[in-house]
């Protein structure tokens, strides 16, 4: 990836945790953001590469994220705006993860479809009393 490319990505990244790091209260927490430049060690068992990885400790309010930047590149702005919400989202529910994230996956993910729906929302209604 070009360093132009880059550092492009990274800035819209950074707006976007910025944004939604202070709406999902997160702000507070210890964050830690680390941008890759290269998609090794992004790899699931299936072979797709993930955009994103958060680790979480609630117990301490601390988070980590790791931001595969070539693949975070290639998403729409719409889409990386879901896995950004998505991912910050793993730190509201990380403490009830049992046996597995399965059940914590499905959670988030309806959690990020409930949030990209408010911000819709919200997004529609200023839109409306602007006119």
């Amino acid at each position: 990836m070009k360093k132009k490319a880059f550092k492009r990505t990274r800035r819209h990244i950074q707006s976007l945790l910025d944004t939604w790091l202070t709406q999902l209260g997160l702000k507070w927490w210890s964050i830690e953001v680390r941008y890759y430049d290269s998609e090794k060690g992004f790899r699931k068992a299936d072979g797709r590469a993930v955009a994103m990885r958060v680790t979480s400790d609630w117990r301490y309010m601390s988070l980590c994220i790791d931001v595969n930047t070539p693949a975070c590149a290639r998403q729409t702005d719409d889409d990386l705006e879901r896995i950004v919400v998505h991912e910050l989202s793993h730190a509201l529910v990380n403490e009830m993860r049992e046996g597995g994230i399965d059940h914590e996956e499905r959670v988030v993910t309806t959690l990020t479809k409930a949030f990209m729906w408010v911000r819709d929302l919200t997004r529609s209604e200023a839109t409306s009393e602007a006119d």
